[in-house]
């Protein structure tokens, strides 16, 4: 398969995870995952899952995202091939060259370097395969363990986006950070990373 018929979105490998689509066979974990206060505590955009037919919903809407503007990957820790979390694009606007990164993780999982894995992969994929040339990232201004997953990998802050978002009434400011082609660093691809 050449580079201009390959899908957008294929499954990616790294050391210790295997970021793979989401099916309806993970309904279950979508629902326990985001219904877990502890992952939508800075989520902002969207109230927590109440009940398996939001999940489901999550999951259609992910569904065969060829041809979509979005995408998100389940990650798959390859030792007990446990699905941890999800993360992927959003706001693929192909005529700039620029998507929105988004990303979660359960929480037993903090702390261990999977997300930092798991983002190596996708920005590498995102430059790459999607010819993206910039990648925003929008972190509620209170998320510190976002931030620093972000400065890790490179962003730069850029601003202050005041009241952004809106859920139950109250507004929440977000910051904008963003990773630019040029400006990315050898050691992003520090793991390897494999497309099947």
């Amino acid at each position: 398969m050449n580079a201009g018929n390959a899908p957008h979105f294929p499954t990616l490998q790294t050391d210790r995870l295997t970021l793979r689509q989401l099916t309806m066979e993970d309904i279950e974990f979508i629902f326990q995952h985001f219904h877990d206060p502890r992952v939508t505590q800075y989520l902002m955009d969207e109230p927590p899952v109440a009940g398996y037919a939001q999940a489901q919903a999550i999951i259609d809407f992910y569904l065969e995202p060829e041809g979509k503007t979005h995408n998100r990957w389940g990650i798959v820790r390859k030792g007990d091939q446990r699905l941890i979390g999800t993360c992927g694009y959003h706001k693929w606007v192909k005529a700039h060259c620029r998507a929105e990164i988004g990303y979660d993780l359960a929480p037993d999982c903090w702390g261990q370097g999977y997300m930092t894995e798991a983002l190596r992969a996708v920005l590498q994929h995102g430059f790459e395969r999607m010819r993206l040339n910039r990648i925003d990232a929008l972190v509620y201004t209170h998320n510190d363990r976002s931030v620093r997953l972000l400065q890790r990998l490179g962003f730069r802050h850029e601003g202050l986006l005041r009241d952004y978002f809106c859920l139950d009434g109250v507004f929440y400011d977000h910051d904008l950070f963003a990773l630019l082609r040029r400006e990315c660093k050898s050691y992003l691809w520090v793991m390897s990373v494999a497309h099947e």
